[in-house]
């Protein structure tokens, strides 16, 4: 199991081991992986190549959200109890700065060219902990029904959902938003940002679970007033 508490890797580290970074033809050097992580980069890059495979990725330009959703989902089940990873950890940017930088750069890179805020610069951009975060922001019992609300989505879903400044993840909750964000049909972003705002003036003096009929009544008030509005 592999001890994710005695990782670190400040921002510092990172900077300089990503200017080491190179990109040629068919690779990114150099990548030296610790043999604790070796398992774990061999998981990750074949969960890459499945949905490069079906997906007949290989031949796009660029990859786009479809892409974050699918290695998301793949990334989620992965990094589970099972090898010590927690909510705990996945809120530690060291941990996620060393994955990106000497874990799989290469499949950080497919996504994201060597654009430095998406490995390690920006801690809100972290770009492997963005998408983890945004799966378990939207876990619905197993990775198909996850899919399924999730599918119409965009990056700019991802960015107002896990960007977001606040006073915290209450999970359950955003678990119920995702799904009856998913269950109106509406792609309109100003309607999940505005979802969004309701619910952080909100709960600084409501406390979902106390309202008569629990989480998912006060989600679906979220929507009757922004839609009413």
């Amino acid at each position: 199991m592999i001890n994710w508490s005695a990782i670190k890797y400040d921002i510092n580290s990172a900077k300089k081991d990503f200017e080491c970074l190179v990109v040629k033809s068919k690779s990114v050097e150099p990548i030296s992986v610790n043999e604790k992580f070796t398992e774990l980069r061999e998981s990750l890059i074949a969960a890459r190549n499945d949905i490069f495979e079906e997906h007949g990725m290989d031949s796009a330009n660029k990859l786009d959200y479809n892409f974050d959703l699918l290695f998301g989902l793949k990334l989620y089940e992965i990094l589970n109890e099972s090898i010590g990873f927690s909510n705990r950890i996945a809120t530690d940017d060291d941990v996620w700065r060393y994955l990106s930088v000497c874990i799989v750069p290469d499949i950080v890179h497919s996504r994201w060219s060597l654009n430095a805020d998406h490995f390690y610069k920006t801690p809100r951009r972290i770009w492997l902990k963005t998408i983890w975060w945004y799966i378990h922001l939207s876990w619905q019992n197993d990775s198909k029904q996850t899919y399924e609300i999730l599918k119409n989505n965009s990056t700019d879903t991802i960015l107002q959902l896990v960007e977001r400044p606040g006073v915290g993840y209450y999970v359950e909750m955003y678990r119920e938003i995702m799904l009856q964000y998913h269950r109106y049909g509406d792609s309109d972003r100003d309607l999940f940002r505005n979802i969004l705002k309701l619910n952080t003036a909100r709960i600084m003096t409501t406390s979902p679970e106390l309202v008569e009929g629990g989480v998912k009544q006060y989600v679906t008030e979220l929507f009757e007033t922004v839609k009413g509005a």
